[in-house]
């Protein structure tokens, strides 16, 4: 083999080895962009894009696509990115919590029902895939449904404020006002033990900018589904 020769495919495996090298330090700054050290959306949707410009089947480049476009309410698209990660990688199950989430914002629900049952066949114990279908079946009307899917939950993640109020909203709309007050008194006495960054771990991806207004939002929603029950 001729110098010139070895020197021609010795610049090649170096282009190759720059090639992916970049796109994996686009991949890295997306993710520092969102929330990985510092919180700035349209930079990490920015370094994300790179990534899908150069390999479009870069592994969870159209997931973190999808969250972005999903956040600034941009429902269809991020349907789209995330129907392109399932194709890719049907076996990561997270995506299909995100089909469920996508879809039920975009008033999709029964792809939003079937989104998270198969985020549950990878991991039934997750309490926020069932908050979220208690949600969905809530947003369809049928509140016996919503009501079982937040008791289910709360077998895994007792205590959890999220479904208690999930759980108060249903039976409120069932007429058992007795037991809707129950739930709403435990989801406040939880709340009240939780912390603005443990607020913050159920919303990943928002910015921790909106933690501790986040917290209490969800105080004050608890206390007023509370009021509306003071006579019982």
């Amino acid at each position: 083999m001729s110098k010139k020769v070895l020197y021609i495919l010795i610049s090649l495996v170096f282009l190759v080895v720059i090639f992916f090298s970049r796109e994996n330090i686009y991949f890295s700054i997306g993710n520092y962009y969102f929330g990985g050290g510092v919180y700035d959306l349209k930079k990490a949707e920015k370094y994300f894009r790179k990534v899908v410009s150069i390999e479009e089947d870069y592994p969870r480049a159209h997931y973190q696509l999808a969250r972005i476009s999903f956040l600034n309410a941009r429902f269809i698209e991020a349907k789209n990115e995330i129907n392109k990660e399932i194709s890719l990688y049907p076996d990561f199950y997270k995506s299909y919590y995100m089909e469920g989430l996508i879809a039920g914002y975009a008033g999709d629900f029964e792809t939003a029902v079937n989104g998270f049952k198969k985020f549950q066949e990878y991991d039934s114990f997750n309490w926020a895939s069932y908050n979220d279908l208690s949600w969905v079946y809530f947003q369809k009307g049928d509140f016996e449904l919503a009501r079982d899917i937040a008791v289910d939950g709360l077998r895994y993640a007792g205590n959890n404020p999220w479904l208690y109020n999930s759980l108060g909203i249903a039976l409120i709309n069932l007429k058992d006002m007795s037991e809707a007050k129950v739930a709403f008194e435990k989801a406040l006495e939880n709340i009240d033990k939780t912390t603005a960054e443990q607020w913050g771990k159920a919303y990943p991806g928002n910015d921790p900018k909106i933690y501790k207004d986040g917290h209490m939002a969800t105080r004050e929603a608890i206390i007023y589904n509370l009021d509306l029950l003071k006579d019982y």
